[in-house]
């Protein structure tokens, strides 16, 4: 069910992910109309529509895809667009869960070529891994995920519904920009993960909480935004050095409110150590502060749409009990 309401729903990952493709679908329907009345063949298109009406799912890259074909459209570029029409029709996901990948020197990502090309001179770039990394890291995501089952068990199941793919990268030698984790509401339902970072299963608990809550965001936002301030208005960040537009300081208070709940629960857990158990509680704490110091400039300057405003509300509630 799709609602607003802060702590993890078990069955809402999934609803929002039916209703992440049935707003494709509503949308790649009217490109094909746009299509059609310009005299353009549309067959593959037609088969991705009809396809995901049958209840297929897309790849995150697919969903990556659709923005291609929107601009391909509205610019004209027909050729493109019918190449980009095919690989969409390639684009269907096995559903088989959730998917570990790489970006590796010896094969390439996609989705880590296809942000490369894209990236600025200061945006993320991405770097390949190890053979070697992906393997370890890989088991210390299955590891995290097992606590996060076998404590949050709704949490879990929210963020499998939702979380479909992740790839492993990390930064280039020398980059401007250190990523640990990173997600984007054109790829829905990619999380990015670097495995420099997040050493123990327990870190995997907090990047995973963290990163799926921004896909949250992502899928809630169907309807209107988070906030109306324009994107040239810059704040202090909570979590980053640089100014950030109110968009990102209230993503970054949001996640910080859901980490410290994940964190809470770790820090009660029988199943970590004591050592463990004083890290959870102390990177709740962090949370807190975080959460603290972003809703400071949510409250004092962020334009709230009703739903930004419903959501944060429950960010609040839990916050203060």
């Amino acid at each position: 069910m799709t609602h607003f309401g802060f702590e993890p729903d078990a069955g809402r990952g999934a609803a929002l992910d039916l209703r992440m493709h049935d707003e494709l679908r509503d949308s790649l329907s009217h490109l094909r109309e746009v299509l059609t009345s310009r005299g353009v063949e549309t067959g593959d298109l037609d088969a991705t529509i009809s396809d995901i009406g049958d209840g297929a799912h897309l790849s995150p890259m697919g969903f990556a895809l659709y923005f291609d074909l929107a601009w391909q459209v509205a610019a004209r570029d027909h050729s493109g667009a019918l190449e980009t029409a095919l690989r969409l029709r390639q684009a269907r996901r096995q559903d088989t869960g959730l998917v570990i990948e790489a970006d590796l020197a010896d094969a390439p990502h996609p989705i880590a070529r296809r942000i490369n090309s894209a990236s600025g001179e200061d945006g993320m770039a991405l770097a390949p891994i190890t053979t070697e990394m992906r393997d370890a890291f890989a088991t210390r995501i299955h590891a995290g995920l097992a606590l996060i089952h076998a404590e949050m068990p709704d949490l879990h199941d929210e963020i499998t519904g939702i979380v479909r793919q992740i790839v492993l990268a990390q930064a280039p030698k020398g980059a401007k920009f250190e990523f640990d984790g990173a997600s984007h509401y054109q790829y829905w339902g990619l999380l990015l993960l670097n495995p420099n970072h997040h050493a123990t299963p327990l870190a995997v608990v907090e990047v995973l909480a963290h990163e799926a809550a921004h896909s949250l965001l992502f899928g809630l936002t169907v309807e209107e935004p988070l906030v109306f301030n324009p994107d040239d208005e810059l704040f202090p960040s909570p979590l980053r050095a640089d100014p950030r537009p109110m968009d990102g300081i209230y993503h970054a208070t949001y996640v910080s409110a859901r980490m410290a709940w994940a964190m809470d629960r770790m820090a009660a857990s029988p199943r970590l150590s004591q050592q463990d158990r004083k890290i959870a509680a102390e990177a709740a704490r962090k949370d807190r502060e975080n959460f603290r110091s972003g809703y400071q400039v949510v409250q004092a300057h962020g334009r709230l749409s009703d739903t930004g405003a419903q959501i944060m509300d429950g960010a609040l509630a839990f916050m203060q009990s």
